[in-house]
């Protein structure tokens, strides 16, 4: 069995799952939004010199471990 991990941010009072975090430097200006398209995200935010790729979490509801299997 394995686990997936999953980061999860909260931004202007919204959660966002991250899809990709870089360094700013690591990419050209011109390209992030691009990249953006390129994996499928939602928005970019910035924050400490890395660009987090990120999908909103529109609706989460706890799910109990015995209810998934």
């Amino acid at each position: 069995m394995f686990t997936i991990t999953k980061q999860i941010v909260e931004w202007d009072g919204s959660l966002y799952w991250v899809k990709r975090q870089i360094k700013e430097e690591s990419i050209q200006s011109d390209l992030i939004h691009e990249y953006k398209d390129y994996i499928g995200a939602d928005t970019v935010l910035k924050k400490n010199g890395y660009l987090f790729y990120v999908f909103k979490v529109d609706e989460a509801e706890v799910v109990k471990l015995d209810q998934v299997n």
